[in-house]
């Protein structure tokens, strides 16, 4: 019953979002996200069918986001690009509930967030941190391809400005620190503006990012962020935003080893902060 739920779900989505010359890819990367990895064999017939669907280098992924037509374009033979296509399937980013004066796209990587937010806000500017090479081309191409002018900062974000090394993790991710590796990466602190959309999915680099933006006084109007070992530490983090002003929209999930949390700029007063009336 689950399962039949899960598809019922999914055709829904891709017939919302995707357009009919998508449907298959929509589909596909949906499945993909919403698979568990113990459907390996499963999960590499969807991924074998994606690339077979590839225009050149590109698997096209055709949207229609707040009535704008968008176009993702992912990496032919990119296992994570195609899960970033399923994110944007499921309703990745729900937007603030006025435009932002600003939207920051912490690890921006190939670019779904800036696609989306611009979709929501196209006449709001945009700046966009990545480090990695590699995704930095693929971002850069979904910029031009999506006619977004987005500023591009090829660093990641950190608690100051330093240098700090890139660790392969699992399923595609992977983690900064101070242990040298053979993947060096500048790392510079996101400038905010006062009620900005800051977005912020850095691979842990959260829990440096995060406090040290806040300490500097200026609050974004909204914050979405992904917490990674959020069983272990993720409340720090949630606590951190409460004490800020922030309230989430949705409960934290205290067990959830990775999840996505977006919070509102109230204020210490609990009314919505002036920017947002």
């Amino acid at each position: 019953m689950h399962s039949f739920i899960t598809i019922f779900k999914l055709f829904w989505r891709v017939l919302s979002i995707s357009k009919p010359s998508s449907w298959r890819v929509a589909f596909l990367c949906g499945g993909l996200a919403a698979m568990g990895n113990h459907r390996a064999k499963m999960r590499e017939r969807f991924e074998e069918i994606l690339d077979q669907c590839a225009l050149g280098e590109n698997v096209e992924l055709n949207l229609v986001v707040c009535s704008r037509e968008c176009k993702l374009l992912m990496r032919k033979g990119n296992k994570a690009d195609y899960l970033i296509g399923g994110e944007v399937i499921w309703g990745a980013y729900s937007p603030p509930r006025i435009s932002p004066s600003l939207i920051i796209d912490g690890g921006a990587n190939i670019g779904m967030f800036s696609m989306i937010a611009h979709a929501y806000f196209p006449n709001i500017p945009i700046v966009c941190y990545e480090p990695d090479a590699s995704n930095l081309v693929q971002l850069a191409s979904n910029l031009k391809t999506n006619g977004i002018p987005a500023k591009i900062v090829p660093k990641a974000l950190w608690s100051k400005e330093t240098t700090l090394f890139y660790h392969v993790g699992e399923s595609y991710t992977g983690y900064v620190n101070e242990v040298q590796s053979n993947f060096p990466i500048d790392c510079t602190v996101a400038e905010v503006s006062e009620g900005s959309w800051l977005k912020l999915d850095i691979e842990g680099a959260e829990y440096e990012a995060l406090p040290e933006i806040l300490s500097r006084g200026v609050r974004p109007a909204m914050i979405s962020m992904e917490i990674h070992s959020n069983h272990v530490s993720g409340k720090r983090l949630v606590d951190l935003l409460e004490v800020s002003g922030y309230e989430l929209r949705k409960l934290h999930d205290l067990k959830a080893h990775c999840t996505n949390v977006e919070a509102d700029f109230f204020g210490k007063s609990g009314t919505m902060h002036q920017n947002q009336k």
